[in-house]
C-alpha cells in the first residue's frame, strides 16, 4: 500500500472504488483507515473511496509532534490536495470529525460535503474525561490494559455482549493491543488541548451531516446535537443501540445514510 509524505509524515494510505466523485474517511483515535471497510465495500461501486492513518496510527509514521488537532487538520488537508485536490465529500469519525470541522472551515473549497460521526465542536469535561486516561494508561499498564477500556468506550454493551459478533470484537481487541501507544498518546493529548471551533460554525456553507450512536459513552448525544446544531442546514442521525464506532456496529444502518447524504449533496452540488 503507497505512503504519501505530507506536512512533515508519512501517511500510509488507500484508494479504492471508482467514480468522478471522492470520498476521503478520517478514522478516531486507536482506529486505523480500515475501521471504514464496510463503507468503502458498500460506496466503492458509486465513489473513488480514501482512507488512510492519522500520524502515530496504524502503519503511518510516528512523529515526535503534530498530534494537536491543527495540525491533523492540515495533514487531511495535504493528503487531499496530494490526490488530485478537492471538492471531496470527507468523512470523519471523532477526530476524524474534530480535524474534519478544521478543514471545513478553514479550506471549504476542499470539500462538497461532510459528514461528523460521533464528533463535536464544543469542548466539553465529558470528552476531555474519555480521553484523558488513555495517555496514564498507555504509559504505566501499557496496550494490554488499555485495549480493554477502550473496547468499553468505543463499543456499545449489547455490541460487546453479542455471541454473533465475538469474531467482530477480537478482531478489534488485537487491532488496539497492535497500535502505536506513544502515538495513541500523542492524539488524545491532542484532543484534550484542543480549542473549540464551535463559534465559527454558522459561517458553514456546505452541507453537514451528524451520526451519532445512541449511546456513545466518548461524545455524549448531547453534545453531537449541540453542534450540528450551530451548523446551517445541519442534519442528525441517531443510530439507536449503537455506540461510538457505530459504522462498526451498525454498518448497513450506517452506509445508508451515509449514501443517502452523498447523493442529495451531490445533486445539490453548484
Amino acid at each position: 500500500m503507497p505512503h504519501a509524505r505530507v506536512n512533515g509524515a508519512s501517511l500510509w494510505y488507500d484508494e479504492t472504488g471508482v467514480g468522478g466523485e471522492t470520498v476521503v474517511f478520517g478514522h478516531g483515535l486507536a482506529f486505523s483507515g480500515p475501521m471504514f471497510e464496510a463503507q468503502v465495500a458498500a460506496l466503492g461501486a458509486r465513489y473513488r473511496c480514501v482512507t488512510f492513518d492519522l500520524r502515530g496510527h496504524g502503519r503511518s509514521e510516528l512523529t515526535a509532534r503534530g498530534y494537536d488537532m491543527d495540525t491533523l487538520a492540515d495533514d487531511t488537508v495535504a493528503l487531499i490536495e496530494r490526490l488530485g485536490g478537492g471538492p471531496v465529500h470527507l468523512v470523519g469519525l471523532s477526530i476524524g470529525g474534530f480535524t474534519g470541522l478544521r478543514v471545513a472551515l478553514r479550506k471549504p473549497h476542499l470539500l462538497r460535503s461532510l459528514t461528523l460521526i460521533g464528533s463535536r465542536a464544543f469542548n466539553g469535561a465529558e470528552t476531555a474525561l474519555a480521553f484523558k486516561a488513555v495517555p496514564l494508561i498507555a504509559r504505566t499498564l501499557g496496550m494490554r490494559f488499555l485495549a480493554g477500556t477502550l473496547m468499553k468506550s468505543m463499543f456499545s454493551p449489547a455490541f460487546l455482549k453479542d455471541p454473533a459478533r465475538a469474531a467482530l470484537r477480537e478482531k478489534w481487541r488485537q487491532h488496539f493491543l497492535a497500535d502505536q501507544k506513544v502515538g495513541v498518546s500523542r492524539a488524545a493529548r491532542g484532543v484534550i488541548a484542543q480549542t473549540s471551533v464551535g463559534p465559527q460554525l454558522g459561517g458553514l456553507k456546505l452541507p453537514v451531516l451528524m451520526i451519532c450512536g445512541e449511546v456513545d459513552k466518548v461524545v455524549p448525544h448531547e453534545a453531537a446535537q449541540r453542534t450540528i446544531s450551530a451548523i446551517p442546514g445541519g442534519r442528525m442521525i441517531t443510530i439507536p443501540g449503537a455506540g461510538h464506532a457505530c459504522n462498526i456496529e451498525q454498518p448497513e444502518e450506517v452506509n445508508r445514510v451515509i449514501a443517502e447524504f452523498l447523493q442529495g449533496a451531490a445533486s445539490n452540488a453548484p
